[in-house]
């Protein structure tokens, strides 16, 4: 029996050295990574590349359209094939699982790195991004950015609608992030969630407060701006200091109390969840794992699915995802070429604002980036009421878009649109008899006449219920089919921008 699971397992990994062979020998034999690189093959001749692939990709289909098992697994395996490095984000429980059995296949189990509970690995965000002193790190605006992108997270299921109101709100809570972060750098030369909740909830809420003993010695807020006092600094610093310093000792307190309570609400609330239990424990301490090691090869799988672990796991992705657009921004690809990716599944559920500006230059940094969602509307759901501009700007970011079996209109809608509508001939003909002869009629004989012609129109190429009946996969076939669409090119003789595809589902 031993003998028997020996000589599988070297059969297995014989298969996989084989399979990993023939890809690079099919792909480019000029430069590893090459942009010209080939990644999948569609129709025996349509190529997609590195450089497809790291101009962005969105697929869509409704549930049970076999996107996961088909585009979106189909696209990882050839990342994994191609040695790239890169970040699994989770939404279903068994995400992990589905993306673990993908490395196996292409013979990359050595380079997972498994982020979970339980687990080996912690990664501090807001400290490793201070702690870094390469170009643009190390600054406490990309800190605030993170938080940030956190706030936007846990507002956006609150009502839209607060017109200016609702944009001081926002400037407001930035400047009280702002603040604690610098206070907390300079007294502390290092940033955590307890100390910023610790900084914002001791800061004086009068300035008769601020002469009181009693407040001052009970202060941590009031014991960092001591500290930070004491250190050493630059002309620089010393100007950030004297602001830190005006805004707890005279803005803060003079803010009415109102205005106080929700902007310190909305910081602590947020802060909350960060604060507590499993999320404290992983994302706090010290730092073992890192976006830069997918540089690397490394393959990092983010195993707290949104959907058991709710906010915690949201919060911890869209971590993730910041880190790892920061470190891709900073990396110098000559020096470095491997190309990462980021895969999300159910990317509704961790996009930010933020994406849509880091896809903007992703095919630069080398990032290759898949989003997948059932329809459009999930993002405008996401995003709110009046988000469409928004969602649009990120869509249109992402050139390769993968439509699959769809059942929403608005989706289906939109893909008929992007595709376009194409100058169309109609054939029409029509006949008449008339029985007015009444002798002709006697003897079987008819008169009559018939017309036809040819009409000009512009309608869609592809149909919204087109969509509608896109193969799902599953027995006796196991096919799922989509309609590829790629701004900027002409796929083989049709010389249009779309293509059908299918792929053999992942199961």
């Amino acid at each position: 029996m031993n003998m028997a699971r020996s000589m599988k397992a070297q059969i297995s990994q014989k298969l996989v050295s084989l399979r990993r062979r023939l890809f690079w020998n099919q792909a480019s034999a000029i430069t590893p990574w090459s942009l010209s690189t080939v990644l999948l093959k569609f129709n025996d001749g349509e190529l997609w590349t590195i450089q497809d692939a790291c101009q962005g990709t969105q697929c869509f289909g409704s549930t049970g359209s076999g996107k996961t098992t088909g585009s979106v697994a189909a696209i990882a395996e050839s990342f994994l094939l191609a040695g790239f490095g890169g970040l699994f984000l989770t939404a279903k429980p068994d995400d992990a699982s589905t993306y673990l059995r993908l490395c196996e296949k292409a013979g990359r189990s050595s380079d997972v790195m498994l982020f979970r509970p339980n687990g080996t690995y912690r990664f501090n965000p807001f400290d490793s991004e201070l702690k870094r002193r390469d170009a643009g790190a190390g600054l406490t605006h990309n800190v605030v950015a993170m938080l940030s992108a956190l706030l936007e997270v846990s507002e956006r299921n609150q009502a839209n609608g607060g017109g200016d109101s609702d944009g001081y709100w926002k400037r407001a809570n930035r400047q009280l992030c702002l603040n604690c972060v610098d206070l907390s750098v300079m007294a502390m030369d290092r940033i955590s969630v307890p100390d910023l909740y610790r900084i914002a909830i001791s800061a004086p809420t009068s300035l008769e407060q601020l002469q009181l003993d009693s407040w001052k010695a009970s202060s941590f807020c009031y014991q960092c701006l001591m500290d930070a006092d004491k250190v050493a600094k630059g002309a620089s610093r010393k100007l950030d200091f004297k602001l830190v310093a005006d805004y707890f000792c005279l803005e803060w307190p003079c803010l009415s109390d109102r205005t106080r309570s929700v902007v310190l609400s909305t910081f602590t609330s947020m802060l909350d969840v960060l604060n507590r239990g499993l999320i404290r424990d992983l994302m706090s301490g010290e730092t073992n794992i890192s976006p830069e090691m997918a540089q690397d090869g490394k393959i990092i799988i983010v195993d707290l699915p949104t959907m058991l672990f709710g906010e915690v796991g949201v919060f911890t992705q869209v971590l993730w995802k910041y880190c790892m657009q920061r470190a891709q921004e900073r990396r110098d690809v000559q020096q470095n070429p491997r190309p990462v990716f980021i895969v999300s599944d159910e990317s509704h559920l961790t996009v930010v604002k933020q994406d849509q500006v880091f896809q903007t230059t992703a095919r630069s940094t080398r990032t290759a980036v898949v989003y997948a969602t059932q329809s459009i509307s999930n993002y405008l759901a996401t995003f709110g009421s009046d988000s469409e501009a928004e969602v649009h700007s990120l869509l249109g970011n992402l050139q390769s878009k993968f439509f699959h079996q769809q059942s929403d209109i608005k989706t289906n809608q939109y893909a008929a649109e992007l595709i376009g509508r194409s100058r169309q001939y109609l054939i029409n003909a029509s006949s008449s008899k008339s029985d007015t002869d009444y002798f002709a009629s006697l003897f079987g004989q008819r008169q009559g006449q018939s017309t036809g012609g040819v009409s000009e129109c512009y309608e869609f190429e592809v149909h919204p219920n087109d969509f509608a009946m896109l193969r799902k996969g599953g027995p006796p076939h196991w096919i799922v089919d989509a309609i590829l669409y790629q701004g900027g090119r002409k796929f083989g003789p049709s010389g249009k921008s779309w293509v059908p595809v299918s792929f053999k589902q992942s199961v």
